[in-house]
Formats: C-alpha cells, structure tokens, sequence
C-alpha cells in the first residue's frame, strides 16, 4: 500500500499543491467529482486546486480529503497545513518565524538549571492557573486572534511570564508568524501596512516606551485594527509606575504609557506557585523532569526563580571575594543609576577600586580583573551568569560588554538602592559611557543626588552628540548655579536652531531681567542710604539674575551682630527672587511655612525641628528659579521634557540653597553647620517623595522620607488644591480633605494627614 504524502510539512502554496496532487494518486478530475456526490468538485476548481493558482477554501479542501478517502480523524494535519499557507511569511519581515518554531530562549525565555539526566534547555511546562479559563491568558490570545488585542503579563523577574506567554501562543496560534522587534521605529513601521496573522512579541515591554520616540497608543490601535496580536510582559514596579493617577493634569510624566496600557489585556503572574500549580509541578516532577524535583526542594524561593538559577545567582553576589564584588557592586550601580546599555570591561575596571578598602587595593593581584570578571560571568547551573557577556549587532564571537542578569539586578538594586555610589563608578561613566542615553540618565541620577561635580560632564556629553533633554537640563543646572551667561550662550544656540522651548526661556529671561532691573535700581538707591531690608531685596533680585558676586559685595549691607537673622535674611533674599520668578510662588510659599509650622506643633516636634520645617516650606520651591517660566507656567499637559524639568526643582531647590548660605554666610556659621538650614535641605530635597516609594528624585518610602519633607508633601498638596490658579479653579476644603484622606499611605504619610486634619477640625 503506498502511503500517504504528510501534510505537516507544508509551508508555502505550491508545497500544498504538490502535496495534495501526490494524495490524489491516480485518481481522474471526473472520479474525484463523482467521489463527492451530491456536492460537487469542477474541473476548474480541481485546476486551481492542484496547480497552486490559489489557496483552495476550508470546504474546497474539505470534499477533495472525501474524495480521496482521507478519514475523518486525519483531516486535520491538512487543514492546519492550509492555515499555515494562509498565513504565508509577511512582506517586509525577514525576520518572523512561525510560533511552532521558535526558539523560546531567544524570546527571553530563562534557560533552567542543569540536572543530571534532564535533556534540553527548558523544563516540562507546568501549567499556571492563569492560563485557563474565560480571561485566562490562552482565552485571550484567542480573542486577540480573532479581532486583534494586547495582552499584557504583569510579574517580577524569573516569575515566568514569558514561557506562559509563548505556551499560550503555541497552544493558540502555532502558524501564525512571530515577530520580535528591534525598537518602537520598526514597529511604527510595520504599522503603516500591517500583515495578517502577525504576533508582535514585546517581552520587557517597558524597552519600547518612553518619550516622544517610544512605543504610542495609536500605533498599537493600528495593529489591533489589523487583528494583530500582541503580547507584552512587564515588572509590577514599572506597571504601578505607568498606570498611576498624576498628581495633577500639568505632572502626568506617564500620559503615554498610561494610554498605551489601557489597550491592554492584563494577567498578573504571582511570583509563587497556588496549591493546584504546586500538584502539576509534582507531577511533572514524578513523571521524570528532575529539574523541577530540584526545584521543588528549594524552600527560599519560588519553582520559577529556582529555575532560573535564582538561589545561585544571589549566592554568587553575597559570595564574592572583594575583587569580583567590587566589579558586580559597580555594574549593579551602574544599572540602577540608568545604564541601559552593556557596560564595558573598561568601565568596570575603572569602577572596581571604590569599592575596596585600601588593604584590599594593595593586596590585589595583577590579574584580579580578569579573575574576578570570569568568576562574575560564570554560567551557573547551565541558566544564567551574574554578568552576561553579550555582543553588539553587527559582530561574532566579540564581547561588547556585560549586562546583570534581571533577577540579580531586581535583588541587589533593592538592597544597594539608598547605598552612596563611589566616586570612581561615577569618574568610570563619565570617561566610558558612549550612549548618550545612558549618559543623561546617570548624569540626572548625579544631580538628584546633588553631584553636581559628575552630573555636568555627562551632561555636557549627551549634549555634545545632540541630545536635546540633555541641553535643558544642562541649561537648567547652570542657571541654579548662577551661571547664567553660560545658560543663555546655550539657549540661544538652540533658538538659532530653530527650538520653541529655547525661544521661550529667552524670551522669559528677558521679561524677568527687565522686571528686576526696574525693582533694582529702586532697591539699590535705598540700600546705599543704610536701608537694610532693602539690601536684601537686592540681593535676592541679583541671586534670580545669576548675578552671584554682585549679590556677595552687596551682602555686607545686610549684616547685624550675631548671626540669630542669618536664616531668615537668606529666606527673605530667596523668596525675593521667587517673587521676581512668579508672584504666587512667594504667596505660596509663605502660606506653606504657616501650615507646615502648624503640623510641626500637631505632632509635637520641638522648636528648633518647626523652625527648620518652617524654613524648608518657605524655600521649598526655590528650585523653579531655575526652570523657565513657560514650562512650570505652563497651563496645559507637560511634555515629558518639561516635567522632567519641574522635577529637577527639588534637586536645584537644594542646592541653591546651599550654595547661597555658603557664599553669604562669612564669619557666621557655614551652611552645612548650621541646624536649621541642614535639616532644610533634606525638605526641600525630599518634598515630593511619595509614601509609597513612586516619587522623586530617589523614590524613598515611608519613614525614609525625612519627616520635615512629608510634612511639606502634605501642606502642599492642600494648598495647591484649595489656591485657584488661571488655568483651574480652588477646590473646596472638603474636597482637598478628602483626597488627602484618598492618599494616605499613597502619596502621603497617614499620620500627618491625620495631625493635619485634626488642626484644621481645630
């Protein structure tokens, strides 16, 4: 008996051709039409059939199986082989491949451990509750199928949400073509004519958003709308991140991503395993796989993270000797101050020495690198390295740099989150980073922690290879350094080139200067007759300018014996300026030092504690002196440009002030030395961290928050709700209450919203 052609090599339309016309053997057009009697089979349609002229219909391909005598129960394989020709390789995309084939650990699927006896890279699947049912994962891959979708799996590292994502693909569509992108250009690519039957794979979806150049919602509605499926996998931290209510319409930094997400589809995978998901993983582990026996033995953490190599990893770092923990400690770091990119073995080396004693320094071999590199990039248990050597695109075999693997980097940037950060990690990124991304996010991790010192030659490097937020914030930084000459030679430049934002702030600067010289020459006549109050005025207005040495001659004109008005002259030069800046910002600021006061009464802190929070309130805004006007004015939505502008005030805020108390304070106490204004800087610093650790500038949570600063986040919110400003009205004290009520334990600390409500009831 000759037997039958098999269908499930079929991938193109002439191979289904070939094929079907070997399954007909001998048979005539007139026999197969009479075979299927009373339906009928043409000879017309048997010729476009066997030819390959086009691809026959599901019913077509149905009569010519009966024809032939195919059995019911083997009409399936050609069937799935007529739905893979349908969905024929897109034009355009040389790189998809059929979801049945794919190579998962190209996906980002974690290889596991290697176990005696278990073959392959990856384990048995064990089946996760969120798979089934009417919105599980597979159900919605299903709709996604049918009329286009984004679903979207929300877990921590090493959880496995990229293995159930896949399994769900090949359990739903195993013929349709997968296409992992390079960036959201190719994507908006692909977009303007987009394929049929296409799976845009997005694993780490967070790579794909951010700014004007990321991932928009309007390019995914365009694939949806082609019944594109996507799917996308992303950390709890950053969904939380993106999905947030802003604080107002004028700070909505994640417009885009929130809008993006909200097209989603989405599955939260635990990190451990329910009871029902525990019985499959032990009958996996009884039928055989002895990876997830070993797995299952481990009480420390989850099935998937022991997979992963986990437990090893996190041994690995806290097992290191000095040499190969300085070089993970640096890369970690690294990592976490923004570095995006591999980093080299340069700036690894250049970094290591911060983090060793000096005894260590000394005592180190001559080839402590190259033995403490391949310690951190050992692979361990055949699933992962601490540090991943990886190559750039265009080169073989040739190590480019290394990158923390995710779950070490999700562990250990937790624990070294608050650590400070050597000077040699930061002089490495300086003379080793080349991407210009990568040096404007360390640069600003740099200035949030007021290193000003490290942030400006980063700064200075982005800029240099035309990275436009780089230019603001260097301008900005400048400009709270009264380095203003510098800061319009910038802005200037810019408006040459044709930037809105840089005519804006000259045209701002112009305004302001015009205002200040008029008030000037009026304060300086009065200041040259002995008028003290005068003085100061003056030398705000001249702080505001840039205009630091005049200001520092001018100071001497200020002083009284003793140093018991030192503060509070600093506080009325700085608000001086503010008011130069923005009228409201003074007012304020005035109200906020009343309110912030009482709070410090309400909850019993002692005097000197209230005399520092009453100063921080006062000059908690300060920092817009250096921010042009047209963004923190601004009425409308923020760019994200302009709000990562307002965010830098609290970091600008500190340092004016410190630099200011410095410059003035002369034979009375330094700044640094003085309680009240010390105690200051970390309120104004830390005004707009959150209790839930998703503020700004370093994300601190809870009692982190140095109490004077979460007092300020409350006054503040309560008085920008309960204060009309042109662009929206006042709310009503019961509203304000109860949407600071709404963010206890969020945004604000419980027990200063309850003191704080508590003195208003009084």
């Amino acid at each position: 008996m000759t037997s039958r052609p098999d269908p499930t090599t079929v991938e193109t339309l002439t191979e289904l051709a070939q094929t079907l016309d070997e399954l007909r053997a001998s048979r005539s057009y007139a026999e197969l039409d009479k075979a299927v009697r009373p339906d009928k089979l043409p000879s017309s349609t048997l010729n476009n059939l066997l030819s390959g002229a086009t691809l026959p219909t599901q019913e077509t391909l149905e009569r010519y199986l009966r024809a032939c005598g195919v059995p019911r129960e083997q009409r399936s394989a050609w069937y799935a082989a007529r739905q893979r020709v349908a969905s024929s390789a897109p034009q355009g995309l040389p790189d998809t491949v059929r979801v049945a084939h794919a190579d998962q650990r190209r996906l980002g699927v974690h290889a596991a451990i290697k176990v005696e006896g278990a073959p392959g890279d990856l384990p048995t699947y064990v089946a996760r509750d969120v798979d089934a049912g009417p919105d599980g994962v597979r159900a919605l891959v299903g709709r996604a199928a049918a009329r286009g979708g984004l679903v979207l799996l929300v877990g921590g590292s090493s959880v496995g949400k990229s293995r159930c994502a896949f399994e769900a693909l090949r359990a739903v569509v195993p013929h349709w073509w997968l296409w992992h992108p390079a960036d959201a250009a190719r994507i908006r690519q692909v977009a303007t004519a987009p394929p049929g039957r296409l799976v845009v794979w997005l694993d780490e979806l967070q790579r794909y958003l951010g700014g004007s150049a990321g991932l928009q919602a309007a390019t995914v509605r365009t694939l949806l709308h082609a019944r594109t499926v996507m799917i996308a996998t992303l950390w709890p931290e950053r969904y939380t991140t993106y999905t947030a209510s802003p604080a107002s319409h004028r700070s909505d930094l994640y417009a885009a991503e929130r809008e993006l997400l909200d097209l989603a589809d989405v599955i939260h995978l635990p990190a451990s395993f329910s009871v029902a998901e525990q019985a499959r993983a032990q009958a996996a582990a009884a039928a055989g796989d002895q990876r997830i026996a070993v797995a299952l033995r481990s009480a420390d953490y989850g099935l998937t993270q022991t997979m992963a190599a986990a437990p090893q990893l996190v041994d690995r770092w806290r097992g290191a000797d000095p040499y190969a923990a300085a070089i993970l400690d640096a890369a970690i770091d690294a990592t976490r101050l923004g570095v995006v990119s591999p980093l080299s073995a340069d700036l690894l080396r250049a970094a290591a020495p911060g983090y060793c004693d000096p005894r260590q320094r000394a005592a180190a071999p001559a080839n402590w690198f190259e033995t403490a590199l391949a310690y951190a990039t050992a692979t361990l248990n055949g699933a992962a390295a601490a540090l991943a050597p990886v190559a750039d695109h265009t080169s073989m075999g040739q190590i480019s740099g290394y990158l923390v693997a995710d779950y070490l980097q999700q562990h250990a940037g937790q624990q070294r989150r608050l650590l400070q950060v050597p000077a040699t990690c930061w002089q490495a990124m300086i003379d080793h980073l080349n991407d210009s991304g990568d040096q404007t996010r360390t640069a600003y991790a740099a200035q949030n922690r007021l290193m000003n010192q490290y942030a400006e030659p980063l700064y200075r490097q982005a800029v240099n290879t035309g990275d436009s937020q780089a230019v603001s914030l260097l301008t900005s930084l400048l400009v709270s350094q009264g380095r203003m000459r510098e800061a319009v030679a910038m802005w200037r430049h810019r408006a040459e080139a044709g930037d809105p934002s840089a005519v804006a702030a000259l045209a701002d600067l112009r305004d302001e200067q015009d205002r200040a010289a008029a008030a000037a020459s009026t304060w300086r006549r009065q200041a040259e007759t002995g008028d003290r109050s005068a003085a100061i005025r003056l030398t705000g207005l001249l702080v505001g300018q840039g205009q630091t040495e005049e200001a520092r001659a001018l100071w001497p004109l200020t002083t009284l014996d003793g140093g018991a008005t030192f503060t509070t002259d600093i506080a009325e030069a700085l608000t001086t300026a503010m008011e130069l800046k923005d009228p409201y910002l003074r007012r304020h600021s005035e109200r906020m030092s009343q309110l912030v006061a009482m709070i410090g009464h309400q909850l019993g802190m002692t005097p000197d504690d209230v005399e520092a929070a009453r100063l921080a309130a006062l000059l908690h805004d300060v920092g817009k002196l250096a921010v042009p006007s047209a963004v923190f004015l601004k009425s409308g939505a923020l760019t994200e440009e302009e709000f990562t502008l307002i965010k830098m005030h609290v970091t600008h805020g500190a340092s004016i002030v410190r630099q200011i108390a410095d410059l003035f304070g002369g034979t009375r106490r330094a700044a640094a030395a003085h309680p009240h204004i010390a105690r200051a800087l970390d309120g104004i610093l830390h005004h707009h961290e959150r209790f839930d650790g998703r503020g700004y500038p370093l994300g601190l949570v809870a009692e982190e928050i140095p109490q004077i600063a979460r007092a300020i986040a409350v006054a503040d919110a309560f008085d920008a709700m309960t204060t009309g400003r042109w662009y929206r009205g006042a709310r009503s004290l019961e509203e304000a209450v109860a949407e600071l009520h709404e963010g206890a334990g969020s945004a604000f600390d419980p027990q200063i919203v309850e003191a704080f409500v508590l003195w208003l009831d009084g």
